[in-house]
C-alpha cells in the first residue's frame, strides 16, 4: 500500500474554502460566510443591513474567488481542501491553467448566461444554458454547488481546474 505524503500547515485553517465561497454565494446576504470565518460582528453586521445591499455580498464573493486568500477568525488561510488533496497526491500532469476561482465566479454571478461552461471549453453547454438563463436558474445553482463542494471540474481535455491561490500557498510552505 502506498502511503500518501500529506502537507500539514499549521497556518491552514480547517475550514474549506469551497464551502466559504458557496455559503457567500447563496446565503451571504444574511451574512452566513462572515460566520463560517469566525467573525461573528461583521456576521452580524452584514445580516442586519441585508449585505449592504447586496453589494458587500459581491464584493465578498468576488474577493473569495479571485482575490488573496480569505482568513478565518484566528488568521490562518482558508483553503480549497479539493485542491490540497490533490496536492498531496503529488501529481502534477493533468492540471488545467485555468482557474477554479475564475471558473465559480463565472458560475456565480454569470451562471445563468453560461460563463462557466464556456470558461470550461463546453460551448455546446454554454449555448444551452445561455438559452435557457441557466435552467430558469436552477442549472447555475447546481454548477455552482458541484464546483464549490463536488469533485474537481475539469476543462475540455479533462484537465483538473485548481484554486491557484491554494496552489500558490502550498508550494511557499
Amino acid at each position: 500500500m502506498v502511503e500518501e505524503k500529506l502537507i500539514i500547515l499549521p497556518n491552514v485553517s480547517h475550514k474549506d474554502k469551497g464551502v466559504l465561497m458557496l455559503l457567500s454565494g447563496i446565503l451571504g446576504q444574511l451574512g452566513v460566510d462572515r460566520f463560517y470565518r469566525g467573525q461573528v460582528g461583521l456576521g452580524i453586521l452584514k445580516l442586519i443591513t441585508w449585505g449592504g445591499c447586496g453589494i458587500w455580498v459581491l464584493i465578498d464573493t468576488i474577493l473569495y474567488c479571485v482575490g488573496s486568500l480569505p482568513q478565518d477568525a484566528d488568521g490562518r488561510f482558508i483553503i480549497d481542501k479539493k485542491t490540497l488533496a490533490q496536492v498531496n497526491k503529488n501529481i502534477t500532469t493533468g492540471i488545467s491553467s485555468k482557474d477554479k476561482g475564475i471558473l465559480l465566479l463565472f458560475s456565480q454571478i454569470l451562471g445563468v448566461f453560461g460563463a462557466d461552461r464556456f470558461y470550461r471549453g463546453q460551448a455546446g453547454l454554454g449555448v444551452l444554458k445561455l438559452l435557457t438563463f441557466g435552467g430558469c436558474g436552477i442549472w447555475a445553482l447546481i454548477d455552482t454547488i458541484l464546483y464549490t463542494i463536488g469533485d474537481l471540474p475539469t476543462d475540455e481535455q479533462g484537465n483538473m481546474i485548481l484554486d491557484k491561490k491554494t496552489v500558490e500557498l502550498l508550494e511557499q510552505q
